[in-house]
């Protein structure tokens, strides 16, 4: 398995933040849908997005600002 210290992939800054943002955007939808609403499978499905879209955050979050500084610049 490929060892990745760091943000592997040459993007600038601002390109890694717009990233983030997305994501952090996708992941407020998925939050703001009533699972109540939804069949059992896609409540699955967005439940299991989400925790993928958590673990992803706090991973580009760490290593932005290990290579950055502060994300809230």
């Amino acid at each position: 398995m490929v060892n990745l210290n760091g943000l592997s992939i040459p993007m600038i800054m601002g390109d890694w933040k717009l990233i983030i943002e997305t994501l952090e955007e996708k992941l407020a939808k998925n939050t703001s849908v009533n699972l109540d609403d939804v069949s059992e499978d896609e409540a699955a499905e967005i439940c299991e997005e989400m925790d993928k879209l958590e673990g992803l955050l706090v991973y580009l979050k760490q290593e932005f600002e290990k290579e950055y500084g502060s994300i809230n610049l």
